[in-house]
């Protein structure tokens, strides 16, 4: 699950905040899902996903309204019989929530590249105005703690400083 900014015609935005206080809104939040299906492992340890069994479903609606669709598609598509239950989004809190309401006990993962970017605020607020300092900092971790699956250790680890990244 995901949400992205779309630009809309100027009548669909009305009465909504932009961006910047006292700026009008330029986009309207089309929030987008998929489901598919993962038929193994390559030899790399890298997920295959059946390319046949892939769906997506989307719109310009609520979160609770998306909740509703993304949880029907995932019963179409036989979410009930699956071994194993993944919801992955890229961190922000509407799609936790959801994930905590339709898909309970769900296995739910930030995607890498979501991941590096919250690595890289992390970074950035460890070492606030050190350019330098931030590149060292995810030379070391990003390696370990996500590209080479070392990512499972390393929420937990940051678990104190999470109210000072939040957003």
């Amino acid at each position: 699950m995901d949400g992205t900014g779309i630009p809309v015609v100027k009548k669909e935005t009305g009465g909504r905040q932009g961006k910047l206080e006292g700026q009008p809104s330029h986009t309207r939040e089309v929030k987008l899902g998929c489901v598919f299906t993962q038929t193994g492992w390559d030899q790399e340890g890298y997920p295959i996903r059946d390319s046949d069994s892939t769906t997506y479903t989307g719109a310009i609606e609520t979160a609770a309204e998306f909740g509703k669709r993304i949880y029907v598609e995932a019963w179409k598509r036989g979410w009930s019989r699956a071994a194993k239950k993944v919801v992955m989004g890229d961190g922000a809190e509407w799609i936790w929530n959801l994930a905590e309401q339709h898909f309970p006990g769900a296995v739910q993962i930030v995607d890498l590249y979501h991941a590096r970017q919250h690595l890289w605020e992390l970074a950035r607020r460890l070492h606030p105005n050190d350019e330098a300092n931030q590149k060292a900092w995810m030379k070391i971790h990003q390696g370990r703690l996500l590209d080479k699956g070392g990512s499972k250790n390393w929420c937990p680890r940051f678990d104190p400083l999470r109210p000072s990244i939040r957003k």
